[in-house]
């Protein structure tokens, strides 16, 4: 496991854009979630969720999240390892309280469990990757985004261009569902595997040295937006206490 030195960024060099714009996804994320709560948990809507903005809505934030956590990789104070083991253990703890609290909704390789997988393969990988051309490594992740967004549906490709049948062989075990290959029976309410999203994680960690050849990393990035910057400072928190606060909120104002 490659534990690099990374570069560090002081107070005042502090890309406070990169802030606001994770503070607007938690933002989005918190939203989705509390509504999620009143229609699908409480039943007021139960195929909320499955609409076409919906889905563009929880896709498009958590992408952002994602692709945020890819470029401040790179800028990270922690080892890639302690990181992503202290992401996948908050991951597992998540688990848990959703067995115990509300076992319908159990999440199984959440967005902690995901974050910190990728963590550890950043780690492992950045020696070879970041040899490759940044333009090219943003488009392969977004290639990869694109392409596997449906592989737990059990197809790969681009809806309305093209489709390719998985082997159903391939989703026989629980041991791949982490990557994207999850058994007929896998349910998740929040489910978060390798593919697609590894492509997201890589797009940020590719715009980082993409930005960083071009000599843009300070300028805008350096602008503060006032309430998303302090979220975006607090995410991991947010994150972490949103749902059981949303679920109390709902659970008081729908009743029991």
């Amino acid at each position: 496991m490659e534990t690099r030195e990374p570069q560090k960024v002081n107070k005042a060099e502090r890309y406070h854009l990169i802030d606001s714009l994770r503070g607007l996804a938690i933002s989005g994320v918190v939203l989705y979630h509390l509504l999620y709560d009143i229609y699908h948990v409480y039943g007021r809507n139960p195929q909320w969720a499955q609409q076409l903005y919906c889905r563009i809505w929880q896709e498009g934030t958590c992408f952002l999240f994602i692709a945020i956590a890819g470029f401040v990789w790179r800028l990270g104070g922690k080892s890639s390892l302690r990181r992503g083991l202290e992401l996948n253990l908050l991951g597992l703890v998540i688990t848990l309280v959703t067995i115990l609290v509300i076992p319908s909704e159990t999440i199984w390789f959440g967005i902690l469990n995901f974050m910190g997988c990728a963590t550890l393969l950043a780690g492992l990988c950045h020696p070879w990757a970041q040899r490759l051309s940044p333009l090219v490594g943003m488009l392969l992740g977004l290639l990869v985004f694109l392409t596997c967004r449906e592989l737990d549906n059990g197809l790969w490709g681009i809806e309305g261009l093209f489709a390719v049948t998985v082997p159903e062989a391939w989703y026989s075990t629980n041991w791949l569902t982490p990557i994207g290959l999850p058994p007929a029976d896998f349910q998740s309410s929040d489910y978060f595997p390798l593919l697609p999203w590894l492509g997201a994680y890589c797009f940020g960690y590719y715009a980082y040295a993409f930005l960083q050849e071009r000599d843009l990393l300070g300028g805008a990035l350096r602008w503060r937006v006032p309430l998303f910057s302090r979220l975006g400072l607090r995410s991991l928190e947010i994150y972490l206490l949103h749902q059981p606060v949303c679920f109390g909120l709902v659970t008081l104002f729908l009743g029991s």
